[in-house]
């Protein structure tokens, strides 16, 4: 199999979700970093477009977002599991409440809190992406975020007190949602006071943090672009549309995010199924690309 290559940077939170479980289910991968804002020359090749992080690159396989990237690594390596079967709904119940309210209620007062220290622009840049990321936007979100954030870490607490894990003995995907914005707050000692102040969830972080970072070795952005115009797309077959979908293998459509980001990836539908589509389309430099995307969260238009 191709190597698995995670574009990411080091202070990104939901590329922490991904590491997490690339850890966990000891997967080696390559890391390619990517810059923090736009312009991102050697991502948007690959994406057609979207330019969030992380991504997840196998070949000349593509996949955005982190609900679609976890899926594909429990395909590649389902064990140890991060879907357990008899919990699945609710793992990922979980999984949409912390990579979206809980995030909402931890990246406000964590961004007062690192402003001094931001890159230049950054703001700037998140602003462009939508105005609930602009500064004033942000530090006018920051106090109530923070005492919604505490009755969330509160609720994660009691569910923590007499088991490893959010579900039980094992890890799963509602571990790592909810790592990665608690993660965040390490940056800060102040903030990060208050997952300390509540032991069993100090100890379920640590116990997570635990993993390590993984078998992981650097690869460059230039390394990565080669080897998506030496492959061919491998992860298109399969799962055809629902019955009753107005969308077809064929079509041609645009994909964008439907919180913030907006950025379009085209292409023409390859393979549609309920929770996922994946369309193809071809680079000028790096010929055909198959960019794989969760349909939950993400606009589809026909075009």
């Amino acid at each position: 199999m191709a190597e698995i290559i995670l574009h990411h940077y080091p202070l990104s939170l939901f590329a922490e979700k991904i590491r997490r479980i690339l850890a966990y289910k000891k997967v080696a991968w390559r890391s390619v970093e990517q810059p923090m804002m736009a312009p991102k020359p050697d991502l948007t090749p690959l994406t057609g477009g979207y330019r969030r992080i992380p991504v997840l690159q196998i070949g000349a396989d593509v996949y955005c977002d982190t609900a679609c990237i976890a899926r594909r690594l429990e395909e590649l390596r389902p064990e140890p599991a991060c879907f357990p079967p008899r919990q699945a709904g609710l793992a990922a119940m979980i999984e949409d409440w912390a990579d979206h309210r809980l995030t909402q209620q931890i990246v406000p007062p964590m961004v007062v809190e690192l402003f001094p220290v931001l890159p230049p622009g950054l703001l700037e840049d998140r602003a462009a992406m939508t105005p609930a990321l602009s500064k004033e936007a942000i530090f006018g979100a920051a106090p109530h975020a923070l005492s919604q954030a505490r009755r969330s870490l509160d609720r994660l607490e009691s569910q923590l007190r007499d088991r490893p894990f959010l579900l039980g003995d094992a890890f799963s995907i509602a571990d790592a949602a909810c790592f990665h914005p608690i993660w965040f707050m390490k940056q800060s000692a102040r903030l990060f006071a208050e997952v300390e102040a509540r032991p069993a969830l100090a100890a379920w972080f640590a116990r997570v943090e635990g993993f390590g970072p993984g078998d992981v070795r650097p690869m460059t952005p230039a390394e990565a672009l080669a080897i998506a115009r030496a492959s061919e797309p491998a992860d298109v077959a399969g799962r055809e549309s629902a019955r009753g979908e107005e969308l077809r293998p064929g079509d041609a459509v645009t994909i964008k995010a439907d919180d913030y980001g907006p950025e379009e990836s085209r292409g023409a539908i390859v393979r549609l199924s309920a929770d996922e589509i994946t369309i193809r389309r071809s680079d000028p430099a790096l010929g055909e690309i198959a960019v794989h995307f969760p349909r939950a969260g993400y606009r589809i238009n026909k075009q």
